[in-house]
């Protein structure tokens, strides 16, 4: 029997205006076992947001996104379906290269 693993997960970056008013400007599809990583309970919920953080560091800069602060949604695909794994709220501020 062959098992098919599934890691594609979808990420939305939502640029946040105010408190109540985001917009979402990027989405990408990953395919990343990162979040599936098992971890212990105590610890899922920082691995969760470190990994998050990592990877939305990683294409904010790709992108050459403005600072600002994002709020950053994971959802898994799985078959017809989007399964929330974790949203993160984080302030970007791109680094520049000296």
């Amino acid at each position: 029997m062959t098992k098919f693993w599934n890691y594609t997960h979808e990420i939305e970056y939502r640029r946040e205006i105010s408190k109540s008013h985001r917009i979402l400007e990027y989405t990408e599809t990953v395919e990343d076992q990162g979040w599936c990583f098992s971890q212990r309970p105590e610890h899922k919920v920082a691995w969760l947001t470190t990994y998050t953080r990592a990877c939305a560091e990683d294409f904010l800069a790709r992108r050459g996104a403005k600072a600002g602060t994002f709020v950053v949604t994971v959802y898994q695909r799985r078959q017809d379906q989007r399964v929330f794994v974790v949203a993160i709220r984080m302030k970007w501020s791109p680094r520049r290269l000296t």
